[in-house]
């Protein structure tokens, strides 16, 4: 499950979408036009652990019942995000962009509209992240 969440989505909104290839819980994702953020992982997500020295691999890690190429999404809530151009100054409400590839960044130019700053009471404000509001 995602372990980015600042303010909760509403879960009768979340959905079971197709996603790229890789997606991992907690990645902003653009379905269609809307902005999302992955719950779980992509489908055919598998996971290596290691203990003492043994490595094992191939366990699965996506949502139970997902197909391999689907995840769980939530398409409002408040998430924290690496974002480009973000430092301790940038402003409440301050619009969020995501880029053709994926990531976040306060440059409009071609990007797509993400989120809005979210600055809950008392966050640590830090260079290259924030807390980003969709959907809402």
């Amino acid at each position: 499950m995602a372990q980015n969440r600042i303010f909760k989505e509403t879960e009768l909104k979340n959905r079971v979408r197709v996603v790229p290839s890789g997606t991992v819980s907690g990645q902003p994702l653009l379905i269609g036009i809307r902005p999302a953020v992955a719950i779980t992982d992509r489908g055919d997500a598998v996971k290596t652990f290691s203990l003492g020295g043994l490595t094992m691999g191939g366990f699965p890690s996506g949502g139970v019942g997902l197909a391999p190429d689907e995840a769980s999404v939530a398409f409002d809530g408040t998430w924290e995000f690496p974002v480009t151009g973000a430092t301790t100054a940038t402003a409440q409400d301050a619009p969020v962009y995501i880029t053709g590839a994926g990531a976040l960044t306060t440059t409009v130019g071609s990007n797509t509209l993400f989120g809005y700053v979210d600055y809950p009471k008392d966050y640590h404000k830090a260079a290259g992240r924030l807390p980003v509001r969709i959907g809402a």
